[in-house]
């Protein structure tokens, strides 16, 4: 299933789903009146299914309660997809995946996973938008269901034992600390998290003493309108390579997933034609497992990126890192740190953000608040070149 037939099946489904639920459940939370202590809860399920980058937003929330004295087990429930980003971050004990390539294996997984599951002490559910991901938890008779509403999201009321307010204008990293505070733990330091995250990593070795740049220009399929254009990452770069006088022992490095190959080969023959001088360029993408990944943006010197799951790993990681935003906005997603290594371009303009906030962008693919990231100048507005 591609992401426009899963994001349908989960309004109307789950809609569907919820309104024959609700009463039921409803009726039987007030026959059983169940404790519901958080502080009695051993054993610990998170729900993530699309985005591993939240995953990563979440590690110092979920570090805490990894580290909590009565928490025995911490598992992740996901996709295919987003199970390399469980694994990487090294502190889930157990990864239950649900396959989402189809209703037959989606129906499958979940059945086992719903006797995985049945009667936990506790499920987070970090799909702050999804109606499925809230019957999902429900079906598995979980004693403890955490997850979040918004402004138009009501539909969850009485359906989890625990509903935290998500202001989607704000720090989402901030409504994921609220999860660990509700749990009696407070989220750990960025230093401590970084520390944390390093020790169980892996290095990769480079050899040569050499200026090394990253780039990560890719995303997942959804909301690709977060991508920059080829010329505008040689735009990027010559303002970050002609000033330097060291530029024939600089290297960059592309990465991204398999299916972004082709696309990065473009990228770096662009790239080596405008520059000739380069001692390297590498296309990572299809060649590197995400740790691997992982490990190559903490040997890099710096980082240019979109917003991307590579993107909040290089900031955990500590990395110089320069990222370029449009349909996101910056200051719901980049938890704030004090290390100085960040640069982030961003021109807020009436439409942005609107990932979350529409099913499809009001632009239809034709970014305007991308072009302003790369270049501030509000000339290309009304550019025919880049109206096309």
């Amino acid at each position: 299933m591609n992401i426009r037939a899963k994001l349908l099946l989960d309004y109307y489904f789950g809609g569907f789903l919820h309104a024959i639920l609700k009463l039921p459940t409803i009726l039987l939370g007030k026959i059983l009146r169940s404790d519901h202590d958080l502080k009695n809860c051993q054993e610990i399920a998170v729900l993530k299914l699309l985005g591993g980058g939240s995953l990563v937003i979440a590690y110092p929330a979920l570090l805490a309660l990894k580290r909590l004295p009565h928490i025995r087990r911490l598992k992740l429930i996901t996709t295919p997809a987003i199970k390399p980003f469980g694994e990487v971050l090294g502190i889930f004990d157990e990864i239950i995946v649900i396959r989402d390539n189809g209703l037959v294996a989606l129906a499958k997984d979940s059945a086992q996973a719903f006797r995985r599951l049945f009667a936990c002490d506790a499920i987070i559910d970090l799909e702050i938008h999804s109606r499925l991901t809230t019957v999902f938890m429900l079906l598995t008779c979980a004693r403890n269901r955490i997850g979040f509403f918004t402004n138009i999201s009501f539909w969850r009321q009485h359906l989890n034992t625990h509903l935290l307010f998500c202001n989607v204008s704000n720090g989402i990293y901030s409504f994921y600390d609220q999860i660990a505070a509700i749990f009696g733990a407070t989220s750990a330091a960025y230093e401590e998290c970084r520390g944390s995250f390093r020790g169980q990593l892996g290095t990769y070795k480079f050899e040569g003493d050499r200026a090394r740049l990253a780039i990560a220009p890719v995303c997942s399929g959804l909301s690709k309108e977060r991508m920059l254009l080829p010329e505008e990452w040689i735009r990027i770069l010559s303002e970050r390579l002609l000033p330097r006088g060291d530029k024939a022992n600089i290297e960059i490095h592309l990465l991204g997933g398999p299916a972004d190959r082709p696309e990065l080969e473009e990228l770096k023959a662009l790239i080596e034609a405008s520059f000739p001088f380069l001692a390297g360029v590498w296309n990572y993408a299809g060649k590197t497992k995400l740790r691997e990944s992982v490990q190559i943006l903490d040997a890099m010197d710096e980082v240019l990126c979109i917003d991307s799951s590579l993107l909040h790993f290089s900031r955990l990681l500590g990395r110089r890192t320069t990222s370029y935003w449009g349909p996101t906005d910056p200051r719901t997603l980049a938890r704030p740190n004090d290390n100085g290594m960040d640069e982030i371009h961003y021109v807020k303009i009436s439409c942005s953000p609107c990932v979350h906030m529409s099913h499809q962008p009001p632009c239809k693919g034709n970014n305007i608040c991308m072009r302003l990231a790369a270049n501030p100048d509000a000339s290309v507005l009304h550019n025919p070149a880049w109206l096309k």
